[in-house]
């Protein structure tokens, strides 16, 4: 399962500290790709349109519209870092923590 980074191959033989450094690396490479903050966009643009034209009149609804783009948002963030492991595994395994990502 991808929402789930406990059995993934990348990360097999890895202490605690050494897969958090690795899903760290992997957040880095995934924040690069367009479609990470897709989410993001689409929300800001339901707001926009929500204070110009009262997309939904209630505020349930709203906030239930709220609550499913971010959902929506981490889903896509830990696809994301799930789809950049074996890369970031790579370079964990190359330079060890010393990757410069603060």
């Amino acid at each position: 399962m991808p929402l789930s980074f406990r059995r993934r191959p990348e990360l097999a033989g890895l202490n605690l500290r050494s897969r958090r450094e690795v899903r760290r690396i992997a957040w880095h490479f995934a924040q690069r790709h367009g479609t990470l903050h897709a989410p993001a966009f689409v929300w800001i643009l339901f707001v926009l349109m929500h204070v110009r034209y009262q997309l939904v009149p209630e505020r349930r609804e709203y906030l239930a519209i709220t609550l499913v783009l971010f959902v929506v948002a981490v889903v896509n963030i830990r696809l994301h870092i799930a789809h950049y492991l074996k890369a970031a595994r790579a370079v964990f395994d190359r330079i060890g923590s010393a990757f410069p990502v603060k």
